[in-house]
């Protein structure tokens, strides 16, 4: 799984979403998930949770792919650039719509998610790119490195 994964991430090396993971502090917006509280909360008996870290990851991706939660089960299972962005490992075991649901509520319950993602827009932005949400069937996300005009 190991040389699977690194072959797949040598293939999609100029990839403008893993491009832009590489770009993003991810500790400032973990920052906000208070990580024990979270691991304890996730871990109330039954299996092991998932990596919260990759499950914020994946409901980022839902946001800019205007994905419902059965389509981001889905994208998880056969899209590559996406299971990469997460950290999540080929060949394991993906959440399932309604794990993503129930995570994503939890965050919204807490009040912690709007933050992770102004902090997220913040960051992208303060490096000038701009993350154009896709539309309807729109199936790609368009990232946009903003350039600033400088008079002489």
């Amino acid at each position: 799984m190991q040389l699977l994964m690194a072959n797949a991430k040598a293939a999609l090396a100029g990839d403008s979403l893993l491009a832009m993971a590489d770009t993003i502090n991810w500790k400032d917006i973990e920052l906000h998930m208070q990580a024990d509280y979270w691991q304890a909360m996730f871990r109330k008996g039954g299996r092991v949770p998932y990596d919260y870290h990759a499950m914020f990851r994946a409901l980022l991706l839902a946001r800019w792919f205007c994905l419902s939660y059965p389509k981001l089960e889905r994208a998880l299972r056969v899209r590559i650039d996406f299971i990469l962005f997460c950290g999540f490992v080929i060949g394991n075991k993906m959440p399932d719509a309604s794990t993503l649901n129930r995570f994503n509520s939890k965050l919204e319950k807490s009040g912690v998610l709007p933050v992770m993602y102004e902090e997220i827009e913040r960051q992208l932005s303060a490096q000038g790119i701009e993350v154009c949400p896709a539309k309807g069937a729109v199936t790609e996300v368009v990232i946009v490195k903003k350039t600033h005009a400088y008079e002489s």
